[in-house]
This record gives C-alpha cells, structure tokens and sequence, in this order.
C-alpha cells in the first residue's frame, strides 16, 4: 500500500513538470537575441499593495452558551418557547406545576400569622407585668418567666419567618425565566413532562433549553503552527460564513490556545475571533475562513519572487538581488535593494520603475516552480505519511 502511494507521488510530479514545462514554452515570450539562445519569460514591474494573509476554516460558537434547568422537581404546565425565539432578560421559560409549594405557603403563613399574633399578645403580657415588677407588686421569678416567655415567641416568630421565605423561594423556583437576553439555541423537553431537579438531584436534573446571546459571536479555528508564531492577540481579522459568501464581517483575535490539537497528522493552535453580530446573520455551529491579516503595505512596486537571484560575490548586502533588466532587446543583470517578500512577489525599494520589463530564463523558472511543487507535495500530510 505505501509503495502504490509513492508510485502515485511520484506520478503527480511527473505529470506537473510536463505540464509546467509545456506552458513555459508556449507561453515564453521574448530571447536574448542569439539564434538558439536561452527563452525569457517577460514580466513588468507593476504598483500594488503587498500583503501577507493567513486562512483558516473556522467554526461560529456563541460567546455565553447557558443551559437552563430548574431548581425544582415536577411536571411542566407552561413550555411557551421554541427554538430560535429572542427572549428578553426575565422572560417566562417554563412553569411546572405549582399545587404542592401553593399549598405549603399558604400552610407555612398561617404558621407565621399566628406566630406573629403570639408575639403581640406576650409583649403585652410582659409590659403590663414589668409594670407591677416596677412597682414590687410581683416577684423577680415571676419576672423572668415573662421574659422567657417574650423571648419564646420572638423566635417562634423567627423561625416562622425563615420557613415562609423558604417556602416563597420554592414556589419561585417552580417557574424558569430567562436569565439574559438571547436566543433559543436548543430546546430539550416538552409540556406535560416531568423534570428532575438541578439542585437535588444527583444525575445533575434535566436540561430545559439552552439560550445564549448571538449578538457578539466567536470563531473558533485551527491555525497550522508553521503560521501561529505570526499571529497576536487584538489582530483585525476578516470572517466570510459558507452561507453568506458575498459578505465580509469584521472580527478581531482575542485569545490564542496555549497547547496544540492533533488533526489527520496536522499541529493545530485553536484560535478564537470575535465577531459583532448584531443582525443575526452568523449562527451557531455555522462554517466560515477566517482571513488574518499579517503585513500590509499599500503603493509599493512588486516583482515575482522568480525573478530575484542572489548577487555574487562576497560583498552583496542582505537585501540586494540580482534581476536581469530588459534594455532594448537585451536581458541584462541589475542589482536591486528589495523589502518585504514572501513566496509570490518582493517589495522593491530601489533600483527599478513601475514599467521596467524584467526577464526570466525558461530554465530557471521551470527548475524553480518544479521545486516548489516537489515542496507543496512532500509537504502535503493527507497521502498516508505516518507524521511530521
């Protein structure tokens, strides 16, 4: 199996170096003059804007996720949610049937009712007895029994207190209510079932629905590693969802994973992107590119990589190359000073105008673009390589 697989490699490169020597020859214009003498590829020094971008697939998250559930146990009365509905903070999610905590409150505040007509009735019992106490008409010990007996009802009165808000906060619970803004992102049960508690119960009680605010998204994406060195928390970025090709949202990098995943023999580095959402359009689970860019210089003259070459000799500076500059009908070598570059085109900084023509030998360029095929493939990690 691995030899049919290297038989194939071998194949696809084959087959691109036939191809882009074909396209070389018929597309080749211009010679040095001489009758059998090398082809040149023409190529004109052009104004643009240089720009290094890294793409990613990514994946729309909501950034507040919250799963609903109710503190109480019981049957759901009332469900008036679907999913994909806005609610507002506060909103009605769900009622469950309320007869059972109805019923210990009123229970309960007919316990406080009494508690409370109790207390009154000792402060004045104690008020008229301090009085005869004043005046020595009643013993110490008969004093302390009346304060004893104040005191009592004070914390029946407490704990009556204390029960009746208790039973209050269950028959609250009872009813579910949106905690923020958001939408329905899911919805787990119906009317008419029965719900286990969130709180008590120990398999962690029954999911209602989830609802989150969509009106601030992230992209989550893969980086590959060979391009996470370039990337750095608050670079702008721009996100195109599958579903909305012709729109461009404006996003920004807010957090980059510290540790990498493992893809198909591919290092990964989760990164996430914010998105203002405020429309609507982006939603959750939705598939999009996200495009970061890195350098951006506008207005600058621009070659082909293929064009450059190393000057020879030992005195040639780090940004100099060597181009080989069309005057009259001759290529002839030139010494340029170039600036940013990457794998397509160079900056240059001097020695050339916009409209300079410059040339390129068949033969190097095809050497060249033969080797960046060869890199492209041996680089490709879903041919069955067994890692990096």
């Amino acid at each position: 199996m691995l030899f049919s697989k290297s038989r194939f490699i071998i194949g696809l490169i084959l087959i691109a170096i036939i191809a882009i020597g074909i396209a070389y020859f018929v597309n080749g214009k211009g010679t040095d003059g001489r009758e059998g003498g090398p082809r040149y590829k023409e190529v004109k020094v052009e104004r643009g804007t240089f720009q290094v971008v890294v793409t990613a697939n990514g994946v729309v998250r909501p950034i507040d996720r919250i799963e609903m559930k109710s503190k109480a146990s019981g049957q759901i009365e009332e469900l008036p949610v679907e999913e994909g509905d806005f609610i507002r903070k506060g909103q009605l999610i769900a009622r469950l049937d309320q007869k059972d905590e109805r019923a210990a409150v009123a229970q309960i505040q007919a316990d406080f009712d009494i508690a409370k007509a109790e207390l009154k009735q000792a402060q004045r019992i104690f008020d008229r007895r301090h009085e005869l106490y004043q005046k020595r008409l009643i013993s110490e010990e008969e004093q302390d029994q009346i304060e004893l007996s104040l005191t009592v009802a004070k914390g029946k009165l407490v704990q009556a207190k204390t029960a009746l808000e208790r039973a209050k906060e269950r028959l609250n619970e009872s009813v579910v209510r949106a905690p923020i803004d958001g939408i329905i992102l899911q919805k787990y049960v119906e009317e008419g079932q029965i719900i286990a508690s969130g709180v008590s119960n120990v398999g962690g009680g029954t999911p209602i629905v989830d609802i989150a605010d969509m009106s601030s998204v992230y992209i989550e994406a893969g980086i590959d590693e060979i391009d996470i060195g370039k990337i750095r928390v608050g670079r702008s970025a721009v996100v195109v969802a599958e579903a909305y090709s012709q729109l461009k949202f404006a996003g920004k990098v807010v957090r980059i994973a510290p540790e990498a995943k493992i893809e198909q023999n591919v290092t990964l580095f989760n990164v996430i992107v914010e998105v203002e959402n405020t429309d609507g359009k982006l939603k959750s689970g939705m598939n999009t590119t996200i495009e970061i860019t890195i350098v951006k210089k506008e207005d600058v003259l621009l070659v082909p990589v293929i064009t450059l070459q190393m000057p020879s000799g030992p005195k040639g500076q780090s940004d100099e190359r060597m181009v080989l500059l069309k005057r009259d009908d001759e290529y002839v070598p030139h010494l340029v000073k170039i600036g940013l570059f990457d794998f397509k085109q160079a900056e240059i900084l001097s020695g050339l105008n916009e409209g300079d023509v410059l040339g390129v030998s068949m033969t190097s360029r095809l050497k060249a673009e033969n080797e960046q095929m060869e890199e492209r493939i041996r680089s490709s990690r879903g041919f069955g390589t067994s890692g990096r």
